[in-house]
Formats: C-alpha cells, structure tokens, sequence
C-alpha cells in the first residue's frame, strides 16, 4: 500500500502541476496592450496638465498685474474728484458780479475771435 500511495500522490502533484501551469499560459499580451494604451492616456493627460498650469500661472501674473493697474487707476480718479470737487468749491465762493465779470469777459473775447 505504500507503494501504491506514494504512486497515487505523484500523480496527483503531477495533475496540480499541469494544471497550475496551464492557467498560467493564459493570454496577457491583450492586457498589456490595454495597460500600454492607457499608460499613454495617463502620459498625454500629464502633458495637458502641465501646459494647463502653465496656463494658469500666465493668467494669475496677468491678473495681478491688472489688480495693480486697477488700484493706480482708483488713485488716479480719486485725485481727480478731488481736484474737481475743490474747483466746484471754488466757484461757490465766487459773488454775482465776479460770475458776471468772468462770463462777459469770456464771450467778449469769443465774439472778437469771431469778428
């Protein structure tokens, strides 16, 4: 009986041999095609990525240089009311006779230009 056992147990380790082998021939050239198309997929994204934020960064330069712009051109108002509100002030303090003064000599030197 030994014999016979020992034979029986040969066969059978032979048997999961052949079978562990035989599923281990399955096809995977198809698979490392697909895992090769999509590492390339992986690839062109990481180049779109990196000009996206190339983009991006031109973007946020330019729009910092217009945040600077945009507050130069508040400045540049706000003296510019200030400037006429003094002037608007001015003209306030100016009496009937300085207004009328001020208007007959400014169309009195328009008709002469015109004459």
């Amino acid at each position: 009986m030994n014999r016979i056992n020992v034979i029986l147990i040969c066969i059978t380790a032979l048997a999961i041999f052949y079978i562990l082998n035989k599923k281990s021939d399955v096809d995977i050239s198809q698979y490392e095609d697909q895992i090769n198309l999509l590492q390339q997929k992986v690839t062109e994204l990481e180049q779109v990525n990196d000009s996206l934020q190339i983009a991006e960064k031109e973007l946020e330069d330019k729009l910092s240089s217009y945040d600077v712009t945009i507050r130069n051109l508040k400045g540049q108002i706000n003296v510019i009311k200030k400037e006429t509100q003094a002037k608007l002030d001015s003209i306030d303090k100016f009496g009937d006779n300085e207004l009328e003064w001020f208007f007959a000599n400014r169309y009195k030197q328009l008709n002469d230009s015109i004459n």
